[in-house]
């Protein structure tokens, strides 16, 4: 993904997502690379590092949604998600 669309996936201003780039990199989380077809651009990639951490995270979000949702009924997780998905 290029810095840019990161950028305004995430809504944040250019300055602040090269800011968080940086530092991702820095820890060695994600790498930027020129774009092969518009040398302006860079491209984020995650390097294996960066994957670990993400699986990990979203194996722990799945157990935190388990957990969350372990005392309704099918019925009362439905209507929860359905109102979480009408403001999100």
């Amino acid at each position: 993904m290029s810095q840019n669309m990161l950028g305004r996936s995430v809504a944040m201003d250019g300055a602040t997502t090269k800011g968080v780039v940086d530092r991702l990199a820095a820890r060695g989380l994600l790498r930027t690379d020129r774009d092969l077809e518009d040398r302006r651009r860079y491209v984020i990639s995650l390097t294996p590092k960066g994957i670990d951490i993400l699986n990990h995270a979203i194996d722990r979000a799945k157990e935190v949604t388990r957990t969350t949702l372990a005392p309704l009924k099918p019925a009362e997780r439905k209507t929860l998600i359905k109102l979480l998905k009408k403001i999100g």
